[in-house]
C-alpha cells in the first residue's frame, strides 16, 4: 500500500487551516505567474552557494516544458527527483553501474548500490532491475517503462551543472509515469539565451524565451510554457495513498486510508486519462467506492498543507490523479481420477 508523505517542514505555512470537507469553491493563491526575464533574476540573484529549486514538466514527446514551477528556497535542501520514460540502458564495463536515458535526453546514473523496486514497493536486486529494463527494451517495438529516481538529501553538490548526469541512489520503475518531470535545483549556469546554442527555433519548433539547459538537455521556455514562482511561506507536499471509500466523498474532497483529507477545487488538475485511458476523475471514484465490495483506489499528486498543526493533514490539492487496482486473476490447479465423462452441453 502507497503512503502519505509530506516532502518540506511545516515551518512558515502562511495558509489558514480548512478542515470542511466541502472545502471553498476557490482556492488561495499559491504560485503567481512570472516572466522569463523575472526566473533570470531570480537565478543571477543567487548567492554563490546558493540555488533555486524549480519543478519543471514536459510534454510526453518534445523539448518544450508545459510548466516551469520555481519553488520556495526551504526546498532546496529536499530530495531531487526526475521521473520518465526510460529509452535507452548503458552498463559500464565493470557491470556495477550503468546509464539510463529518460526522454527526451536526460541521463541518469545509478550503481549497484542503490536501492530497487517496483511500483508496489517490491525490493528488486540490481540484476533484476538490469534484467527488466534489458527485456522491456528488447521487446519489438521497445517497450518504455516509466521509473522514478531519486538523488536523496543531503545534496552534494547541491546544484548539479548543465550537463552533469542525475547521480540517483534509487530507482523505482512506475508504470503510471507518462511524460517527464524533474524537481532539482538549478543556478545561474542553466540558464541560456534565446538563440544560444540548442536554445533555438531549428532544434524546438518555436520561437524560445530562453532555455534551461539540466541533465544535458536544453528544455526550452516558450509562450505556451506556464513559468510561475511560489508564493513565500506556501508548504507544498506530495502525497499517495489509497481511497478511504468509507469516508465521506464529494465534487470537492476525498480521504486517503491514512486519514488525509485532500481538498479538489476549480484550481486543481485532475488527470483523467492516460496512455491507455486508465485515470478516473472524482466523480467515476465516487460511483466505484459505491460497489460492495470497494475497489482499491490509489491517489496520487501534489498540493499545500493548509493546517500546520494536528492530524490527520488537510491537504488542498494542485494535481491528482486516480487509478484502480486491476483485480488479480487467482489460477487453481486440481489433479484426481476422473470418473465419468459427461456428453450434456
Amino acid at each position: 500500500m502507497r503512503k502519505f508523505y509530506g516532502l518540506l517542514a511545516l515551518a512558515g505555512i502562511g495558509l489558514a487551516a480548512c478542515t470542511d470537507s466541502s472545502g471553498p469553491s476557490v482556492g488561495p493563491q499559491f504560485s503567481r505567474q512570472i516572466t522569463f526575464p523575472d526566473l533570470q533574476n531570480k537565478l543571477q540573484s543567487l548567492p554563490s552557494t546558493g540555488a533555486a529549486r524549480a519543478e519543471i514538466e514536459l510534454p510526453a514527446t518534445g523539448f518544450v516544458a508545459r510548466e516551469v514551477n520555481v519553488e520556495d528556497r526551504e526546498e532546496v535542501d529536499e530530495r531531487e527527483t526526475v521521473r520518465g520514460r526510460i529509452t535507452a540502458l548503458t552498463l559500464d564495463a565493470g557491470g556495477t553501474g550503468g546509464t539510463l536515458t529518460l526522454a527526451p535526453g536526460f541521463q541518469v546514473t545509478f550503481t549497484s548500490s542503490g536501492m530497487f523496486e517496483t511500483g508496489d514497493d517490491m525490493s528488486l536486486t540490481f540484476q533484476q532491475f538490469v534484467d527488466r529494463v534489458q527485456a522491456a527494451l528488447g521487446q519489438t517495438p521497445p517497450v518504455n517503462l516509466g521509473v522514478r529516481a531519486v538523488r536523496s538529501a543531503p545534496l552534494n553538490p547541491l546544484a548539479l551543472g548543465a550537463g552533469d548526469a542525475f547521480p540517483a541512489d534509487k530507482l523505482e520503475l512506475r508504470p503510471d509515469v507518462e511524460r517527464p518531470k524533474l524537481k532539482i535545483n538549478v543556478t545561474q549556469p542553466n540558464l541560456v539565451t534565446g538563440g544560444d546554442g540548442d536554445c533555438t527555433m531549428a532544434k524546438l519548433g518555436v520561437t524560445p524565451k530562453g532555455c534551461l539547459k539540466v541533465l544535458g538537455v536544453t528544455v526550452g521556455i516558450a509562450s505556451e510554457t506556464e513559468l510561475k514562482a511560489m508564493n513565500p511561506g506556501v508548504v507544498k507536499v506530495e502525497f499517495e495513498g489509497i481511497v478511504d471509500c468509507a469516508k465521506p466523498m464529494d465534487a470537492s474532497s476525498f480521504f486517503l486510508k491514512d486519514g488525509a483529507q485532500v481538498l479538489v477545487d476549480d484550481h486543481t488538475e485532475v488527470e483523467a486519462e492516460g496512455e491507455d485511458g486508465e485515470h478516473l476523475t472524482l466523480a467515476e471514484v465516487k460511483t466505484a467506492c459505491a460497489a460492495t465490495p470497494a475497489p482499491e483506489i490509489e491517489s496520487e499528486g501534489e498540493g499545500v498543507l493548509t493546517s500546520s498543526s494536528g492530524q490527520p493533514p488537510v491537504i488542498r490539492a494542485t494535481e491528482v490523479k486516480f487509478e484502480q487496482e486491476e483485480q488479480e486473476q487467482i489460477d487453481a490447479e486440481f489433479e484426481g481420477t476422473i470418473e465419468a465423462i459427461g456428453t450434456d452441453r
